[in-house]
């Protein structure tokens, strides 16, 4: 342990820099983060005892307990209480971000016409990568997928759940870890709004409803084509298609001026 953590700063800050001074919380805060993000602490691991925190980073007792609240607030840090209690390390992870996203973006009054829109804009690109660098590991893995959301096509909370997961694995087989990261950090949001849709949808005529969920797989289908052909010109000009037909059918009974929901 004794390697893992310094309060060396490991070089000088200008004056433009000096704008504020980290508290020393802070500092041991940002040491055992950034040892959570290397690996050198790994998920379930158990903090050392507060004597030898203290004797570590050669601070007070009060110092290492604001530290460990920073932590547990980032959820980097889960405390138990009590006798056996103890901080436990909880390495970074996509339900992070994902609740951290819904609760900004509901905070801010953001509409599902706005996320959809920003959809619109980025899934295109991505299911041209997906074509231009990754297609032959990508097929496979589509093709089955699609095999699944047309098994549970009668089922209509079902498959819509199994339609947001295509959009999230088409992103994640891009093969931008970037985009990934945004996909995931909307994950609830996305299945929240077409679980939303499908119920308002529930008193549709079954018969149609059922005709434009073929559509759409079916153009899940000519995606898995033309990624399989290596066009990325025709995935993306596809995409983009099917993204603004599904989202005059997904938008038409929530509406784009409804404002995600994430915490009810």
């Amino acid at each position: 342990m004794s390697n893992v953590f310094s309060l060396a700063s490991g070089g000088g800050r200008s004056n433009a820099d000096a704008v504020r001074v980290p508290k020393t919380s802070e500092l041991v805060a940002k040491q055992i983060r950034n040892a959570i993000i290397r690996g050198e602490l790994n998920d379930g691991d158990t903090l050392p005892a507060e004597s030898h925190l203290i004797s570590e980073f050669e601070v007070s007792r009060p110092t290492i307990r604001e530290a460990i609240r920073i932590l547990e607030s980032e959820g980097l840090v889960t405390v138990a209480r009590g006798a056996r209690g103890g901080a436990r390390i909880s390495s970074p992870n996509y339900e992070m971000i994902e609740r951290a996203a819904g609760i900004t973006l509901q905070a801010q009054r953001v509409t599902i016409g706005d996320l959809y829109e920003m959809r619109t804009l980025i899934e295109p690109p991505a299911a041209r990568l997906v074509a231009e660098r990754n297609s032959e590991v990508a097929v496979p893995i589509l093709r089955k997928f699609i095999e699944e959301e047309m098994a549970q096509i009668k089922e209509r909370f079902a498959v819509s759940l199994l339609i947001a997961e295509f959009h999230r694995l088409l992103m994640e087989l891009s093969g931008n870890k970037t985009l990934n990261v945004f996909s995931e950090a909307l994950r609830a949001l996305v299945d929240g709004h077409l679980s939303l849709s499908t119920r308002r949808r529930q008193e549709a005529d079954v018969e149609f409803s059922q005709r434009q969920l073929r559509f759409g797989l079916k153009s899940h289908s000519r995606l898995v084509d033309l990624i399989e052909a290596k066009d990325g010109p025709g995935t993306e000009a596809h995409w983009r298609a099917h993204m603004v037909a599904a989202g005059e059918v997904w938008l038409a009974e929530t509406g784009p001026e409804t404002v995600v929901e994430l915490l009810d």
